[in-house]
């Protein structure tokens, strides 16, 4: 009987020592399908970050933040429960601790019920959530979430992750601290020194070939006087050179063998352009190559909720830019979706691309300067 016990103890000692510790920052975003925090307006996407604090009983407390630039900004208490078994979790709002909002806003609180799930390195929470308007308890909408664990906070952290990470910094401070002075040293100095005493008789017999050398320095540098007005037109004949190498870059195979549809062509007057990819809609893994001029610039670039940034300058003499998105696979959820913003100074363009293994999406950024 006592050694059934000692061995159920130890299978339950190691189940918990193995499971997963969700403590910490997650951070993402909640999409509402039916207006949530705003009247009339549907599929609203906001930041949301979440500091857990896991209980030894798989408790979970904490607090939440929900914002949007300067028009929203909420932080919540919550309570709730992690299924170690499941990996599912169930999060309760349970008050208010700030807020600001805007005119046409109400403050709701919400319940979200998400699983856990890890790839590699990346840690994600996903899943759905409910919401009860806090005045008058009616319902106040329901959407999607998509966390990420990050090490670091939008906000202040929290005094219970605050306290873990301070413990472990001490102990790093004793180690770094004790190798401050070793022995060698000295040992090499007393090297160094005896090897310039001996190097040094030897010194003399060197000076006299000096000066000969400091004149066929002078005549060299005299000689090379000549040169410089003759430097600037090479540069230019590299700069006429690499310029006619990125006009002919091979068309990639990819693109030639897919078809690359035209999605839409935008006029710029900008020099700078700033381009960013999202995931459309659920982030579902969809991961994509983009191709500049023929030339690619993104590898297997995985799309989120967080933007693949590409900037582009434009001139005169380059005026056209191709960007062809690639799709490398078709997500969880086929096909494979994209949103591009591109901004050109105060102006905004939003372009919807669909791609997959047999059509690439293309659109054609045109710069006109300003007269």
């Amino acid at each position: 009987m006592r050694l059934v016990f000692t061995l159920s103890a130890f299978l339950m000692l190691s189940i918990c020592s193995s499971a997963q510790k969700i403590t910490g920052i997650w951070r993402g975003y909640f999409s509402s399908s039916n207006g949530l925090y705003r009247e009339g307006i549907q599929e609203e996407m906001y930041k949301y970050e979440i500091q857990i604090d896991q209980q030894p009983n798989n408790g979970l407390k904490g607090v939440t933040y929900s914002y949007k630039s300067t028009v929203f900004y909420g932080k919540a208490s919550f309570q709730g429960i992690y299924n170690v078994k499941t990996k599912t979790i169930i999060l309760k709002e349970n008050s208010l601790i700030d807020l600001k909002i805007g005119d046409k806003s109400e403050p709701c609180l919400m319940t979200c019920y998400l699983d856990y799930s890890k790839m590699g390195k990346l840690e994600v929470l996903q899943g759905t959530f409910i919401s009860i308007n806090i005045k008058d308890k009616g319902d106040c909408g329901n959407g999607k979430i998509y966390l990420e664990r990050v090490p670091d906070s939008d906000f202040e952290k929290e005094a219970f992750l605050s306290k873990k990470n301070s413990s472990p910094n001490k102990s790093a401070t004793k180690k770094v601290a004790k190798p401050i002075a070793p022995n060698p040293k000295p040992t090499i100095t007393n090297k160094a020194n005896t090897l310039t005493n001996k190097i040094k008789p030897k010194i003399p017999n060197l000076k006299p070939a000096t000066p000969s050398t400091k004149d066929l320095l002078q005549e060299q540098n005299n000689t090379k006087v000549e040169e410089p007005p003759v430097q600037p037109h090479i540069k230019r004949e590299h700069i006429e050179t690499q310029g006619r190498e990125k006009r002919t870059v091979p068309v990639p195979k990819v693109l030639q063998e897919r078809e690359n549809k035209l999605v839409k062509t935008i006029v710029v007057d900008e020099e700078n352009i700033q381009v960013d990819l999202f995931d459309n809609g659920t982030i579902d893994n969809d991961t994509i190559s983009v191709f500049h001029n023929n030339k690619q610039i993104i590898k297997h670039g995985r799309l989120a909720f967080n933007p693949i940034s590409i900037k582009i300058k434009c001139s005169t003499e380059d005026n056209l830019h191709e960007l062809v998105v690639v799709a490398e696979n078709l997500g969880e959820i086929p096909p494979n979706t994209a949103l591009m913003v591109i901004t050109a100074g105060k102006k905004r363009y939003e372009v919807f691309l669909t791609s997959n293994e047999s059509r690439n999406a293309k659109v054609v950024i045109e710069f006109i300067p300003k007269h």
